[in-house]
């Protein structure tokens, strides 16, 4: 299989947009009173992979997801998806370095 620098580069890009994100979705997460998975082991769920399945049973590995109510040992209602990407600007696509899936985005205090 050929080695491919430009997809290795891409996700050293997209390993240091989580990181530099990080700190601000545990603010906010501490500001509403969620909590902030991440991939790291958990004991709620098993291995270190953050995947969520659909309602139609599709899988998605994501780089962070808010829940409302969960702790480290309790998987909560989950209120966003949150993937960090990096798009090269083609006909289709922008630069974009973050984009966000909401499931939904009620927040009771």
């Amino acid at each position: 299989m050929a080695v491919s620098y430009a997809h290795r580069l891409g996700q050293i890009i997209g390993e240091s947009l989580e990181y530099a994100i990080e700190p601000f979705l545990r603010e906010f997460a501490d500001t509403y009173h969620l909590y902030c998975d991440k991939k790291e082991y958990r004991p709620a769920r098993s291995g270190t992979k953050l995947t969520w399945v659909d309602i139609n049973q599709n899988k998605h590995d994501l780089d962070f997801v808010l829940e409302r109510d969960g702790t480290r040992e309790k998987t909560g209602m989950p209120v966003a998806f949150i993937e960090c990407a990096w798009r090269r600007y083609t006909k289709h696509s922008r630069n974009k370095s973050i984009y966000w899936r909401y499931i939904s985005w009620r927040i009771y205090q």
